[in-house]
């Protein structure tokens, strides 16, 4: 019974973590950052530049 509660609690600590994680990434999809994006450059975006321009 004892591994099976430990299971039971090591699964609820998992998915707590992805759902905690999942609210800032569903509110900075919603922020309308897209339209920031493209309007003004990221500092970091040269980073990201695989092929330049």
């Amino acid at each position: 019974m004892l591994i099976f509660s430990g299971i039971i609690s090591l699964i609820v600590m998992c998915l707590s973590i992805v759902i905690f994680s999942s609210f800032p990434v569903s509110l900075h999809e919603k922020s309308g950052s897209k339209k920031l994006r493209t309007e003004k450059k990221d500092p970091f975006s040269y980073l990201f530049e695989v092929y330049g321009d």
